[in-house]
């Protein structure tokens, strides 16, 4: 029984990898005709991310077995640029991240680029692109998350650098909190789950989960200047990590079924 379920779940992913492939590449036509028309007068490319983020929620939308429940959204000031940061769940984040409508430059590994279609429109929108293996690679996410930042776009970055292989929150990395300091810009503090259970297994696809976006306070200016990035990259890690605690508390339970402190 348990078979049969698992090759009907492997043929339903198989077709709708093939949708996703297809549909991507004719979605992407579009969004390199919107990069064509606004690049060279939208200097923030602020059309060509709106128009990245009805793409990506339109694979949401089509399928009403993944609800996802976003609350915070208040929270974003729009005339504010900030360091967002998130924990990091699984490659479905890029689409979740989309709902949250605000305008962000990615920070993501290099060898995303090289991927068909994602790559491309991670090029398009000009997102931070580093060399994770690469000594240099938080010099010039600063660099370049410094220029993003003053020109009035926020720049988003996952600080446990990977994807999680439990469900649960790692250590973060002090980079995103080295940019926010250096650039005097506010930190948004982002908690997702239930990316990583929609693909459990590789190729396979849970067409039935619930989501969950949520923005936290908002770390202002003042206290980030006010705070050494240990102090912050601490501070934030165990923030989110309360926060994700509260929404799966079962991946932090030991094999002892206890909660790991």
């Amino acid at each position: 029984m348990k078979g049969a379920k698992h090759i009907l779940m492997l043929i339903v992913s198989i077709f709708l990898w093939l949708f996703v492939a297809i549909t991507a590449f004719l979605l992407f036509l579009i969004d390199f005709v919107v990069w064509l028309l606004t690049f060279w007068w939208d200097r923030r490319l602020k059309l060509l991310h709106k128009y990245s983020s009805v793409w990506a929620m339109f694979y949401i939308w089509i399928n009403p077995g993944w609800r996802i429940k976003v609350s915070g959204l208040e929270k974003i000031d729009k005339s504010k640029s900030y360091v967002i940061v998130c924990n990091h769940q699984s490659a479905f984040d890029i689409v979740l991240l989309y709902r949250l409508f605000t305008h962000f430059k990615w920070v993501a590994k290099k060898e995303l680029a090289k991927v068909p279609v994602i790559g491309w429109n991670l090029i398009l929108n000009n997102s931070i692109l580093i060399d994770r293996a690469s000594a240099v690679s938080t010099k010039k996410m600063i660099s370049q998350g410094l220029k993003h930042l003053k020109g009035g776009s926020s720049v988003l970055i996952f600080p446990e650098g990977t994807r999680t292989k439990d469900g649960q929150v790692k250590r973060f990395k002090e980079g995103a909190f080295l940019l926010a300091k250096q650039a005097n810009s506010p930190i948004l503090p982002v908690v997702i789950e239930g990316s990583k259970d929609i693909i459990p297994k590789p190729g396979i696809v849970k067409l039935r989960q619930n989501l969950t976006l949520k923005v936290l306070d908002p770390i202002e200016v003042e206290e980030v200047l006010s705070t050494s990035v240990p102090d912050l990259t601490k501070r934030l890690n165990q923030l989110i990590m309360e926060e994700h605690k509260k929404l799966a508390p079962e991946k932090y339970m030991n094999s002892d079924n206890k909660q790991v402190k």
